[in-house]
């Protein structure tokens, strides 16, 4: 008896503990390009702004970037920088190539899921797998995008917020493929520079 119970506590416990491991560090670091972005002798060799999305009171830029680091062993970063604002709250993200098709993938996933209908459905929301914490993901540490599709014909809304972080920029009519065909378009443009 006292082994099954032995048993059980440490199961409990290895539970706890990772659970909170992967939840404890969902967005508290810095993505790589954001790192590299705001490290010494970094400036921009050539960016874009993309889109600009701007509903009720929440914006959104999304700017194709190529970084380029000063030091001895010149260093080069491609991705995309996403700016989103509201009267009350703004977040930079920085997503470099890989963290881009990632989220690119993610949005074609919710756009999957939510199939012909093209919206959740009334009080529904649809994200992807890749924004969850409840996968214990290499990424999941990193201050990155995390997206949601939510509502039903007449007010859905794509949620766009940084991981692990509050609050959410609702731009309603927007579906998680316009999202994905700019990212796409960031990624056609990085390939030439």
């Amino acid at each position: 008896m006292t082994v099954h119970a032995s048993v059980i506590v440490w199961l409990s416990l290895f539970a706890t503990l990772a659970t909170s491991h992967a939840s404890g560090q969902t967005g508290s670091e810095p993505s790589p390009m954001e790192t590299f972005a705001n490290g010494r002798g970094v400036h921009t060799t050539w960016s874009r702004e993309l889109a600009r999305w701007e509903r009720a009171n929440n914006r959104m830029v999304i700017t194709a970037l190529v970084l380029e680091s000063d030091t001895p062993t010149v260093r080069k970063i491609h991705g995309v920088k996403i700016e989103l604002s509201s009267p009350n709250d703004n977040e930079r993200i920085y997503l470099d190539e890989q963290a881009l098709e990632r989220t690119r993938a993610a949005l074609h996933a919710i756009s999957d899921m939510v199939g012909a209908s093209e919206v959740p459905g009334d009080h529904s929301c649809m994200g992807a797998m890749q924004f969850t914490d409840k996968y214990d993901w290499p990424w999941n540490k990193y201050h990155e995008l995390n997206v949601d599709y939510c509502g039903g014909q007449k007010n859905a809304a794509l949620y766009l917020s940084a991981r692990g972080r509050r609050p959410s920029f609702p731009f309603t009519g927007k579906r998680p493929n316009d999202l994905a065909e700019i990212l796409a378009a960031a990624t056609e443009q990085l390939k030439q520079h």
